[in-house]
């Protein structure tokens, strides 16, 4: 069906992709159960260092050459804490989920208990995936 499968791109694509972006920012790697900053060591500039490089252009060199500099992931971060690109990522993320809601909302009514179980049970994992710490 076509709107469980735009839940789902937007839900595990879109939404959990960015709050797995954010956690790498602001995690620490005992809470993550891995490195923290795992992403840019690797050369990755995810959802909330794009956002921050439209507000400190800075890090697009760093990006560009993937933050291979000795002092890069540091300087990056930096800029980061210091633009509104955390704070965009957790609101690109909710706007996915909020999307992904809706796409359940959108089925077709049924007045069976086993879907709407199953309806209240995927709306759930909207919000769940949002409030992740890991």
């Amino acid at each position: 069906h076509v709107l469980l499968d735009t839940f789902c791109l937007l839900l595990q694509g879109l939404a959990f992709q960015i709050v797995d972006d954010l956690l790498d920012i602001l995690g620490s790697s005992k809470q993550l159960g891995k490195p923290a900053l795992n992403d840019m060591r690797a050369g990755l500039a995810t959802a909330p260092v794009l956002l921050a490089a439209e507000e400190q252009p800075g890090l697009i060199s760093l990006i560009r050459r993937k933050f291979k500099g000795a002092s890069d992931v540091q300087y990056a971060l930096e800029m980061v804490h210091d633009s509104r690109g955390v704070q965009r990522a957790k609101e690109l993320a909710a706007q996915h989920a909020q999307l992904a809601a809706r796409q359940i909302e959108a089925l077709p009514a049924s007045s069976s208990p086993y879907v709407l179980a199953a309806r209240e049970a995927l709306i759930n994992i909207t919000h769940r995936v949002l409030v992740r710490s890991k």
